[in-house]
């Protein structure tokens, strides 16, 4: 006999019963004697008897899942007594929303570092035409005529247009 008391060997659910468990046992292989202790949180929630009814309810393959999940959300009850997995639910989800938006962040970025990269690109590519023999020898454009107007001591810059009443 072991320190707790009962069969060293038995599963977790027989352990729990305080009965011999025999090779007939059906939960025998899903909730060892090790996870104990998972055991007790996932029977507080759910008891043996519903956790009988939903390993018989899903296809053999699916059994350890089954356990596994059942073992989990007991263990979050246990540790949130309030919201259980839905916490762990929301707290994922609103981690994923954080990402998404570093990301977003993170796009935007580099979209602006990539069309700083293409400007670049295209000024070269301006610099080099305009360094091309055939524009080198016409002559630059004149300049706009630019007539200086004064208006209560500002000084402003206006285009000549002839043709045009001044008020």
């Amino acid at each position: 006999m072991n320190r707790e008391g009962g069969n060293p060997s038995a599963c977790s659910s027989c352990k729990h019963q305080r009965k011999k468990c025999d090779q007939n046992c059906e939960l025998a292989p899903y909730f060892p004697a090790s996870r104990y202790h998972e055991f007790q949180n996932a029977h507080r929630l759910f008891g043996v008897s519903n956790i009988l009814k939903i390993m018989n309810a899903v296809e053999p393959s699916q059994r350890q899942a089954t356990a596994e999940s059942i073992l989990m959300e007991g263990n979050a009850r246990r540790n949130d007594p309030v919201n259980g997995c839905l916490g762990i639910i929301s707290n994922l989800k609103s981690q994923v929303e954080f990402y998404e938006k570093q990301l977003n962040i993170a796009n935007q970025h580099l979209a602006i570092y990539r069309g700083r990269e293409k400007l670049g690109q295209q000024n070269q590519k301006l610099e080099n035409l305009a360094n091309t023999p055939s524009f080198a020898s016409k002559p630059p454009l004149a300049p706009t005529p630019v007539q200086h107007d004064q208006i209560d001591g500002f000084k402003l810059l206006s285009p000549i247009l002839p043709n045009l009443v001044r008020l």
